[in-house]
């Protein structure tokens, strides 16, 4: 690592990963392959950068942003020959965020103004560098899109609920009884992963590849300490929080667990230090260790 603290939050599902770690220069965008790592230079003034996803050519994207009273920018970026690189944004829109990268080199994200407060889904093709077109059948709209598959389809957090977009078609995800202000953090291979309020308790949920919701055994969650969220990979392998009567501290958002599918399978490593952050395709988890100086050093486990 290059200073105090780091976290990945992308891979490339060949055993690297990608994230952010504090430097002297302040937070960068960061890559580790075969046990050395890689820092992107800052895009201009920007300072504060999440990296949203690694494809398995090892090509990043993410957000840049800086914000102090009265300057509020946000730009989306990809890395390319060593820098990062920003994105262009749509029309008369000023800011810009990406979220993911397939294989191919295809970028998707979305953009929006100062003012309107709708969000445009935005796609940057690799098959024409330099240009941002629009999605079929995404007006604009209030929220976000949440995460992306490897085909292109886009997971949607709208006033409806959670829903699909695939190939200009708008699925809504299924629901349960009891089950309210669902969420989306990950999507691969058509399966979703989030989480929600379940008659009144914090739960992940999982919907499997018919969308059909099913809230996740012993599961919790909490979003007020940034700690990581749900996370699954193109085999249903989830990680996420565990709630307190299985081992897990609501209060300080530790203590984690492994499902497949939906299933339960297991506690993940150390209940009061370990926090995985992304699974990757090939069973590979990259997170952080909570080291006895308080500092989150970034780690890799192997599932099997």
């Amino acid at each position: 690592m290059p200073g105090q603290g780091g976290l990945p939050t992308a891979t490339d599902h060949q055993g690297g990963f990608a994230g952010t770690a504090e430097t002297a220069d302040g937070l960068r965008a960061i890559t580790w392959k075969n046990g050395s790592y890689s820092v992107f230079p800052r895009i201009g003034t920007l300072t504060d950068y999440e990296v949203a996803d690694e494809n398995r050519a090892g090509t990043i994207v993410g957000t840049a942003r800086v914000s102090f009273p009265g300057v509020s920018v946000s730009t989306a970026f990809r890395s390319r020959g060593g820098v990062l690189e920003e994105l262009p944004k749509l029309g008369s829109n000023t800011k810009a965020a990406a979220l993911g990268i397939n294989d191919a080199g295809d970028i998707t994200g979305y953009v929006w103004g100062d003012s309107s407060g709708l969000t445009t889904v935005v796609r940057w093709p690799a098959a024409q560098p330099g240009a941002v077109t629009t999605l079929p059948g995404l007006a604009p709209d209030p929220t976000s899109p949440q995460a992306v598959d490897e085909d292109g389809s886009v997971l949607l957090l709208r006033d409806s609920g959670l829903a699909i977009w695939r190939a200009g078609t708008i699925t809504r995800l299924g629901t349960l009884p009891g089950l309210r202000f669902p969420d989306g953090t990950a999507f691969s291979n058509g399966r979703v992963v989030g989480h929600a309020t379940y008659n009144g308790k914090n739960v992940g949920v999982y919907w499997d590849q018919q969308g059909a919701a099913h809230v996740l055994p012993n599961s919790s969650y909490n979003l007020s300490n940034g700690n990581p969220d749900f996370d699954l990979n193109r085999d249903g392998l989830i990680t996420g929080r565990i709630d307190e009567a299985h081992g897990g501290n609501d209060l300080n958002g530790t203590g984690y667990g492994v499902w497949r599918q939906g299933a339960w399978v297991s506690n993940f490593g150390d209940l009061k230090l370990d926090l995985p952050s992304r699974v990757g395709d090939d069973g590979t988890v990259g997170g952080a260790r909570m080291n006895a100086d308080q500092t989150f050093r970034p780690y890799t486990w192997r599932c099997s």
